[in-house]
Order: structure tokens, then C-alpha cells, then sequence
């Protein structure tokens, strides 16, 4: 404790002569007067308290000091800094705000400038923005909304876009340098309609060739010479394909209709079929000569009242499948009448995935005995229907499914040959072949007889069964 109040005494009396030697103080002897900013014990500039005893700053303490107009611009609201300031625009600097610099500034708008300033898209407001497409917001992004939105085509929308659209930096077949000169012009790459060698030998180097009757030179038509072409080929419904004087088609006499029917096919001319465009319309488009089971990859392959189905999700392989109108047993009759093992079941969606009311898709009509009907990734096996929803097959009918689908693998890891199927009868699961009432006599080179299954199976009218041993 006395040691304690010795030390006390010494410290009182250091920091009296302190004071007192502040008296007399300038800057630099560590002690702050009225007078300064600071005082750090020495007079050197740079570390913080400068020789004169002011505080020194730095960028980013929100002051703009001496020596920061150029160095400092986050400091320093300087026009010519590198950074459009709040105080600034593209009216006051335009060394620091101008368009494509990173940021919305001043002055700035969509309209002027959609690289700094783009659109926040909102789905619903009737306008098809960018970032909206027919696959994210259809209440905004569908045909005939006057615009050619992300995801729609000549082929799939005609309406909104084709067969021109001038302004969008392509000079069309249909556009000529006077239609569209935004789109249409010299050294653009193209000999485009209205330039020859002579007034542009930029993009034309061959000699004018219109008028000889000869597709020359990559012309889409020359007099009576379409090479081909029809309305129906550059998205119309019908109509009359001409071609005019400068060699550019004339689809003027063409003609659109959404109005036509899928089943019953109606609404489109001789050698058209109806098909689906969007949930809301249809379109002709030429019909195909695929008929029920055959391969397609598109729509355009199948014949009228068929569409492609992706129907081998191992190889996406597609078949042409009858289109039906309800999923009951008077339109499996009606509609699906490629066969009576055919059954109307399948959903159909547009190409939003949107799904088309009153419109389906057949089930296969294939033989399971045979594999008629099926591709040849595919078998022909027996297929149970639940169209009410219970989870109870409604009835039987026939169906192709991929040989590379381990559900129907039986013994031995591997499917069963065509025209067998594994059954559990009691004794396991194993391959038995199929017989009908039709053709008992196929099990007779096996030594069998056509046995019905415990639970009698129709397909389309007539009873199969299964052949084994006569027991």
C-alpha cells in the first residue's frame, strides 16, 4: 500500500510539470492545442498529422482534400474523375456519364440506353419483354400478340413473325433496299434485292442474273421458277405464291387461318393437315405420309389427324400417333380407329407446355404377338388404362415399350423375346408367349395350349391368354 501511494505522488507530479510545460507548446510536442487539428510529437507529413498539425485524409472518408481531385473519386465529384458523380449526368459530363460505361446514369433511359438501363421484366403486363419468353410468361409471350417473342418462329408463329420483319438486321428474302434500308444496304455482307455488281460490287460480285428464269446467285425465285415453293412453305395456310419483278417472293396472296380443326381434320386446302400451333390456335402446315406407328421426327412427317410422339425416352425416338378428341370409349372407336387395340389417353402440350384442352393422343395399336405396330427399339406388350383416376386399370389395350426398359425385364435380368411377356402365374415370375382367341394354334408348335389369364384380358374385343403345358 505505501509503495502504491509513493507511485501515486510521482505520476501527480510528472503530469503537473507536464502542464506546465504545455504553456509554452507549438506543434509537435504531442499535446493538442485549441489551436491545432491534431499533434502526433513530431512534424512530419504523411502519417495522418501533418508538419503544420492538421489531420490529413484519405479516399473514401467522404471529403474531397487537397491533392484528391484526380486521385480520389469517390472523394472528389470532378467531371473527368472516371466516375459519373450524383451531381452529374450525360448532359453535364459526358467524359464520365455516357452510355455502356456500367451504370444508369443520369439522363439515362431504356429507350436511349438498354446496355446500362435494361428492362425489369414483369409478366402480366401485356407486354412481352426481354427476358420474357413463350416458356416463362405466356399471359405476355404468345402468337399473335403482334411481336415475334423468344422461342416463336416463321414455322411455329407466322402471325407475329414472318415473313418479314424489317428492323431486325436481317435484309429477308421479301425486303430489298427499298422496302427496308435499315435492314437492306451496301457492304452489309448480302447481295440483297435491288444491288447488283455494278452499284454495289461490295456484296455482289457476279453479274445481275434476274429475269433469266434460273435460280442464280441464291435469287429464291425467277419469273414462274418458285424452285419449290409454296405458301404453305413459308408458314401460310394457303394461297398463291408469286414472285416478283426483282426476283423476292410475293406472299401476298397467301393466306394465315388458326381457325382449322385437328379431329376431324377441316379448315385447311387438299394436301394440308391441321396441327397444333399454340393452346389457343392451330395452324396447316403440309401433312406428311407417316401413317399410325410410323417414325417421325416432326409433325410435318405424319399424315393428317396424326402427330409425332416422343414415344422411346432411351433413344427419343418419335412415332405418328392418332390425335383423339375425349378419353372415352365412344371416341376410342371414332378417333382412334387405326386399330381396335387403340385407345385415346395421351395429354398434348404445346411447345410452352402448355396443355391443349380436348385434345389427346392414341395408345399404340400394336400386336403384342407379333410387335406390329412398334418401332424396332420397341415390343408390343399388354398395357391397363385408369381414366378415372382410382388407380385401377379401366380396360387393356395394347402399347409399344422400350426393350431397353429394365420395369420388363424377366429372368435373367434381360426382356422378353417378342411375343412373350413375364407373368407371375404362381410359380415366379417367367416369359410366357401370348395367344388369342384368334390364334390358339400358336402355342401348339410348343406343345402347349391357350390357357385365359385368371382375370380375363380383352384387347380391342378379343381375349387373350397365355399359352403353358396342358395340366
Amino acid at each position: 500500500m505505501r509503495t502504491l501511494v509513493k507511485t501515486l505522488w510521482l505520476i501527480m507530479a510528472v503530469g503537473l510539470l507536464s502542464a506546465c510545460a504545455g504553456k509554452g507548446a507549438k506543434c509537435g510536442d504531442g499535446v493538442q492545442d485549441a489551436d491545432e487539428q491534431c499533434d502526433d510529437g513530431n512534424q512530419v507529413s504523411g502519417d495522418g498529422c501533418s508538419a503544420s498539425c492538421r489531420t490529413e485524409g484519405w479516399c473514401g472518408n467522404q471529403i474531397c482534400e487537397i491533392g484528391e481531385a484526380h486521385t480520389c473519386p469517390t472523394d472528389c465529384a470532378v467531371c473527368g474523375n472516371g466516375l459519373c458523380d450524383e451531381t452529374e449526368g450525360v448532359a453535364t459530363c459526358t467524359v464520365d456519364c455516357y452510355c455502356t460505361n456500367g451504370t444508369c446514369d443520369e439522363g439515362e433511359t431504356t429507350a436511349i440506353c438498354p446496355q446500362d438501363c435494361p428492362v425489369v421484366a414483369v409478366c402480366g403486363n401485356s407486354v412481352c419483354e426481354a427476358g420474357e419468353a413463350i416458356s416463362t410468361c405466356l399471359a405476355d409471350c404468345y402468337c399473335t400478340n403482334g411481336t415475334c417473342d423468344s422461342g416463336e418462329t416463321e414455322t411455329t408463329c407466322p402471325q407475329d413473325c414472318g415473313p418479314v420483319s424489317c428492323g431486325d438486321g436481317t435484309c429477308a428474302l421479301s425486303e430489298s433496299l427499298t422496302s427496308c434500308p435499315s435492314d437492306c444496304y451496301c457492304t452489309n455482307g448480302t447481295c440483297d434485292s435491288g444491288e447488283n455488281a455494278t452499284i454495289c460490287p461490295q456484296d455482289c460480285t457476279t453479274p445481275p442474273t434476274c429475269g433469266n428464269g434460273t435460280l442464280d446467285g441464291g435469287e429464291p425465285c425467277d419469273g414462274n421458277n418458285l424452285g419449290g415453293k409454296t405458301c404453305l412453305t413459308q408458314g401460310f395456310s394457303g394461297g398463291s405464291l408469286t414472285c416478283n419483278a426483282n426476283c423476292t417472293l410475293n406472299t401476298s396472296a397467301c393466306t394465315t387461318s388458326t381457325g382449322c380443326t385437328i379431329v376431324p381434320q377441316s379448315g385447311c386446302t387438299a394436301g394440308n393437315k391441321c396441327t397444333v400451333d399454340t393452346a389457343a390456335a392451330n395452324r396447316c402446315i403440309p401433312a406428311g405420309t407417316g401413317l399410325d406407328g410410323s417414325p417421325c421426327g416432326a409433325d410435318a412427317d405424319c399424315a393428317a389427324g396424326l402427330g409425332c410422339a416422343v414415344v422411346n425416352a432411351y433413344t427419343m425416338e418419335g412415332a405418328c400417333r392418332r390425335f383423339c378428341r375425349a378419353k372415352t370409349a365412344a371416341y376410342d372407336s371414332l378417333d382412334c380407329s387405326a386399330g381396335a387395340g387403340s385407345t385415346c389417353y395421351y395429354g398434348v402440350s404445346d411447345a410452352s407446355n402448355t396443355v391443349i384442352p380436348n385434345l389427346f393422343q392414341c395408345t399404340a395399336n400394336c400386336d403384342p404377338l407379333t410387335g406390329n405396330g412398334c418401332l424396332a427399339s420397341m415390343k408390343c406388350n399388354l398395357y391397363g388404362v385408369d381414366r378415372t383416376g382410382d388407380g385401377v386399370a379401366d380396360l387393356h389395350t395394347s402399347e409399344c415399350y422400350a426393350t431397353a426398359d429394365s420395369n420388363f425385364f424377366c429372368q435373367g435380368g434381360a426382356p422378353c423375346p417378342q411375343g412373350y411377356e413375364c407373368f407371375d402365374l404362381g410359380l415366379g415370375r417367367a416369359c410366357y408367349r401370348w395367344c388369342s382367341e384368334l390364334n390358339e394354334a400358336t402355342c401348339t408348335p410348343l406343345g402347349m395350349v391357350c390357357y385365359s389369364f385368371p382375370e380375363f384380358v380383352y384387347i380391342g374385343g378379343i381375349q387373350y391368354g397365355y399359352c403353358d403345358y396342358a395340366y
